[in-house]
């Protein structure tokens, strides 16, 4: 991942962190086999929390990936959670090293499922309404930030410069969606990232006739 998207992540993660009175956050996306691979952590342990899910493949983030709806656990201590019930192990470990309450969002594009965000506190409690809509909102940013990152496209210049193939296949997908050009990028990108497809080969598809984007019900 190129030095700009982790400073994007970064401040936007930290950020979130301030204003819901969270310790820290780590990131993990869904790689094009369906396995999930830590790509962000604002400190050790967060990124020791991402860890423990890849290798013991359980634990708030692989939930919230499946299911695309936030896993909210107050007390990772509380064996009668039904949410970290699920997990024993992961829950036990994520005491061991400290946190305590642990909170994780999908990161969705669409009907596109990125991966999660994870984030703990060292002391358990809830998130109360005003911070947890304070978490959800920053989560649309979160993936617009992992869709820029160019390691996950194939294409070194996706962020700065786009091809007239994409420029191209926006346009086209634009018309298909019924939406703004801002939105037929954000959906080209998601594709590209999901089918592990370059975001000039999707674009090619697309101008092509071998690839259409469908309106989503809203």
């Amino acid at each position: 991942m190129n030095s700009s998207t982790v400073q994007v992540l970064d401040r936007l993660l930290r950020s979130c962190c301030r204003s819901t009175g969270l310790d820290g956050a780590g990131l993990s996306v869904v790689s094009t086999s369906g396995s999930h691979e830590p790509l962000y952590a604002s400190d050790e342990l967060a990124d020791e929390i991402e860890r423990l899910q890849v290798v013991l493949g359980e634990g708030p983030c692989i939930d919230a990936t499946a299911t695309g709806i936030p896993v909210l656990v107050t007390d990772l201590t509380d064996s009668r959670d039904d949410e970290s019930s699920r997990w024993p192990v992961f829950r036990n470990e994520a005491v061991r090293i400290g946190a305590r309450a642990i909170f994780a969002f999908p990161i969705r594009i669409g009907a596109i499922s990125l991966g999660a965000v994870d984030m703990y506190r060292e002391t358990a409690g809830p998130l109360s309404r005003s911070e947890l809509n304070r978490a959800l909102s920053s989560m649309d940013e979160v993936g617009l930030a992992v869709l820029e990152a160019p390691d996950y496209y194939g294409d070194a210049d996706a962020p700065t410069v786009i091809n007239m193939t994409v420029h191209q296949a926006a346009g086209r997908v634009m018309a298909q969606i019924d939406g703004s050009i801002e939105e037929a990028l954000v959906r080209l990108r998601a594709a590209a990232f999901a089918e592990g497809l370059s975001l000039t080969e999707l674009a090619s598809d697309v101008v092509h006739g071998r690839r259409r984007f469908a309106k989503e019900n809203r």
